[in-house]
């Protein structure tokens, strides 16, 4: 297990989530999925480009990729995974990579609403730097919609990197409010150690097992000692109750 989350941590995430869009005839619908706990995936879905090439304003039949400047540094964004909240308001996921990038040197989310209507999908809105990014230049490297921890849907995205042996990686949890999506929480949801000099040898993996909508969630942890840590909502964001038993890189 612990050799499986030094690779993903290291590897770019290749494939996709799949969503549902009425506006978009070559999206695929996805089966329901049990609430919890939440599996975040990795799986890039290749049938969402009228939805990217509306949130980036690319003309029809474009490749879907966009290249954007954001605080003098330049990213190569792609479509990841579309969720629909009511109204046919669908929220695009897209993954920002930043070339020649240093270890340290996160990539970039993007989150884009897009109302549905007869003439396709129209952009109402856009927000950078929102979830959970890797290193070396890597976006979010998993994620998964939920519309089990609070009235509104959430979007959790993860994504880390490995420091001298030991890896690990965080969840983002953000609420994809009617006006715009805001992060509200962030845990640990993957750590792997002993491969460096010296270090103690540890695992565990994390999933969001169960939630109070808008007051609280509960992350089960799995791997050198199961247990459970809980969040509670306070003044707009998720606190952790008591003292967090993840050991640090």
């Amino acid at each position: 297990m612990r050799k499986f989350l030094l690779g993903a941590l290291l590897a770019p995430a290749l494939l996709a989530s799949q969503a549902a869009s009425a506006f978009d005839p070559d999206t695929p619908v996805g089966e329901p999925v049990p609430a919890f706990p939440i599996t975040l995936g990795s799986e890039e879905s290749e049938t969402i480009g009228v939805a990217f090439r509306a949130a980036f304003g690319l003309a029809k039949g474009a490749e879907a990729t966009a290249t954007r400047e954001v605080d003098g540094r330049t990213y190569q964004f792609r479509p990841a995974a579309i969720h629909l909240l009511p109204n046919n308001v669908g929220v695009l996921l897209s993954l920002g990579s930043l070339d020649d990038a240093g270890h340290s040197d996160g990539g970039i989310n993007a989150i884009h609403y897009l109302q549905g209507g007869p003439s396709g999908w129209q952009r109402k809105g856009e927000w950078l730097n929102l979830g959970a990014v890797g290193t070396v230049g890597n976006a979010a490297t998993s994620w998964a919609f939920s519309d089990a921890i609070g009235k509104n849907p959430y979007l959790i995205t993860a994504g880390g990197g490995v420091w001298q042996g030991c890896a690990i990686s965080t969840a983002t949890l953000t609420e994809l409010a009617p006006d715009g999506p805001v992060n509200r929480a962030g845990f640990t949801d993957g750590m792997s150690s002993g491969a460096g000099i010296g270090q103690k040898e540890e695992q565990y993996d994390g999933k969001i097992a169960a939630a109070v909508p808008d007051k609280s969630f509960t992350v089960a942890y799995t791997g050198t000692r199961a247990f459970k840590q809980q969040y509670l909502l306070k003044n707009g964001k998720y606190e952790l109750v008591g003292k967090d038993q993840i050991p640090g890189c």
